[in-house]
């Protein structure tokens, strides 16, 4: 039997949108489906049918997959995709779903929300060891891993907080997470300058939180012993900025350079167009600014890189780190997550461990 032709095969790629309430999560996801229908780069998957696809608030429930965003931009009260057909370099067709999830509340029910988003993505990498399992596997399967989490951080802080630092931590076993500066409009550019080094220290260097692109030390440390043994070892960088110094850009390789241009920009910060209230849709500015916020005193271009990093990140998650975000979720998280998983239906069988106990945080 010859494998099956992947030729015109359409790929998957599966965001995840996390943070706590009114950092702009679902105004982000609105703009960023805004600039895809700019583009005319967009072309709505199986138009006029309604899909649906299991939800995290329980292994039995399912969420419904969108064919639009209508009316006033609300809060997020319930988990909900939204899928959209875009073609991308080199006439790659790619299903982008945006999985959109309620804010982060009360603090006593962060760890509650917490869990009931992990267990959505581990049932995702359960759904495809099922299929892995199957003697004829199903050749339409879908797949729904979700391959990126945004994680949205207030700009109101001046650091990341107990939660933020708990939230990234236990994300980041489970998925590709990215860090978000939402509503930068309400930045200045001082403390914009001020607060990106601050959450990239605590990430980087005082708490150590793996997120996706972040060096890592084990790696290192296992080189290190297999190649310096006996000698001294030089001293590793204590900052993110110490780490990039190490490279010159301009004689780096093409896959290199796309890293270190992420690196030298996480956190990402964004800004949502101004809507109509009624509507929803965006405001009439002028011809040069199609997705912009007027302040009266002046108005700004959301896409602008002079004042966000939105363009930057929707070439880094579409094209310029789609394929390592996919890679990454396969050969990473997921055969984490079917190692534990086989490993304990394995050490179960055979007596030695007691069913799990959920814990209550």
């Amino acid at each position: 039997m010859t494998p099956r032709s992947r030729k015109n095969q359409i790929s998957h790629f599966n965001v995840m949108v996390v943070g706590f309430s009114g950092v702009g999560k679902t105004s982000f996801v609105r703009t960023l489906l805004e600039t895809l229908s700019l583009d005319q780069a967009n072309t709505i998957a199986n138009n006029g049918n309604k899909k649906r696809r299991d939800s995290f608030m329980s292994e039995n429930s399912s969420i419904l997959v969108q064919e639009q965003l209508q009316g006033p931009i609300e809060r997020t009260t319930q988990p909900y995709t939204i899928s959209r057909e875009i073609e991308v370099e080199k006439k790659e067709r790619i299903i982008l779903t945006i999985i959109d999830t309620p804010g982060f509340g009360a603090e006593y029910l962060v760890d509650k929300q917490l869990h009931d988003i992990t267990k959505y993505i581990e049932h995702q990498f359960d759904l495809t060891l099922q299929e892995e399992s199957k003697v004829k596997r199903n050749p339409k399967a879908v797949d729904t891993q979700v391959h990126c989490c945004l994680y949205f951080i207030d700009p109101k802080k001046s650091a990341l907080d107990e939660f933020d630092i708990r939230i990234l931590k236990r994300l980041s076993n489970r998925v590709n997470v990215i860090p978000i500066i939402g509503k930068a409009d309400n930045l200045t550019l001082a403390q914009r300058n001020r607060l990106k080094p601050s959450i990239i220290k605590d990430i980087y260097t005082t708490y150590k939180i793996p997120v996706y692109g972040m060096p890592d030390d084990d790696e290192d440390d296992e080189d290190d012993d297999e190649e310096e043994e006996g000698s001294k070892k030089e001293t590793k960088p204590t900052t993110l900025d110490q780490f990039l110094q190490q490279f010159d850009y301009e004689k780096e390789d093409n896959d290199t350079q796309s890293v270190l241009d992420y690196l030298h920009t996480i956190p990402f910060t964004v800004i949502a167009y101004e809507d109509e209230p009624e509507t929803g849709n965006p405001i009439e500015i002028s011809p040069d600014i199609k997705l912009g916020r007027d302040f009266g005193w002046g108005s700004i271009d959301c896409l602008g890189e002079k004042y966000s990093d939105f363009v930057k990140l929707k070439h880094m998650l579409l094209s310029s780190h789609r394929r390592y975000l996919q890679l990454d979720t396969v050969e990473r998280y997921y055969e984490q997550y079917r190692t534990e998983r086989l490993m304990y239906k394995r050490a179960t069988k055979i007596g030695m461990v007691a069913p799990p106990v959920t814990p209550s945080s």
